[in-house]
């Protein structure tokens, strides 16, 4: 009985021992592919980051290797002259880095980044409204002055009347 009591003793310290191992493997697993997307960010090979970066963020975390894979992401979606589904992209990412890793390091600059990106989509949301009331304008000034024309058009005939009644008022 003693040595059931220590063999299975022995088999639960293994056991213990190889999920450290795994976890540890993992850790260094994304740790790996962090390194690797930064040098391929390095090299400007900015879609084969993307996907290392992508693929650290869809395991399992590993703080201080996820939470910089998901701000590095966010810059990525951050391309110029994208508009609102790309921010929103982005957004997601920083939300997760901020809500998931309290602690990191890359909290701060998420936090600022995201306010920035809602003042852009705001800015874009009223740039749009402000296109719109622009076009609107556009149209009405183009009415009135069609109006205005006219307007001169029938103040000339008036005119024209004027002079021809006055002409044979003298006859």
């Amino acid at each position: 009985m003693t040595r059931y009591i220590a063999i299975l003793a022995l088999f639960i310290g293994l056991g213990g021992c190889a999920t450290t191992t795994t976890v540890d493997l993992h850790a260094r697993e994304q740790k790996r592919k962090l390194f690797l997307a930064q040098a391929l960010l390095g090299e400007n090979r900015v879609a084969a980051a993307k996907g290392l970066l992508s693929d650290i963020c869809a395991a399992p975390g590993v703080p201080g290797v996820t939470d910089e894979a998901l701000f590095r992401l966010a810059l990525i979606d951050l391309e110029p002259g994208e508009q609102k589904i790309v921010t929103g992209k982005a957004g997601k990412n920083l939300e997760k880095l901020v809500r998931d890793y309290p602690g990191s390091s890359w909290k701060a600059h998420a936090m600022t980044i995201k306010g920035l990106i809602e003042a852009y989509d705001g800015a874009v949301e009223e740039k749009a409204e402000l296109e719109k009331s622009v076009r609107s304008l556009k149209s009405a000034n183009l009415s009135l002055t069609k109006e205005n024309k006219e307007l001169k058009q029938d103040m000339e005939k008036l005119k024209d009347l004027e002079l021809d009644l006055e002409r044979k008022k003298k006859r």
